[in-house]
């Protein structure tokens, strides 16, 4: 399982946490999760999915996320593409 980066809520806390996977899995082993229940809950995590386990919510931090395809940027070039002088 490789690290990724997570977004950590604590159910009954409105703060949100930055961690990443080896943190969590570990404190998750704690909390007596067994590791084909880890396996399912990184690939879960690695698709894009909210996992809620243990007391915790759980979400992989994608910044930079892009729909590529459906969202574009706009890549005019100022006043002049609009037409404008």
């Amino acid at each position: 399982m490789e690290n990724i980066a997570l977004r950590v809520n604590i159910e009954g806390k409105d703060d949100k946490v930055a961690t990443d996977w080896s943190a969590i899995m570990a404190t998750l082993k704690k909390r007596g999760v067994e590791y084909d229940a880890l396996l399912k809950i990184h690939a879960e995590l690695t698709a894009g999915l909210k996992v809620t386990t243990r007391g915790l919510t759980l979400a992989k931090m994608n910044p930079k996320m892009t729909l590529a395809g459906v969202i574009r940027e706009y890549q005019g070039r100022g006043r002049d593409s609009l037409g404008m002088r």
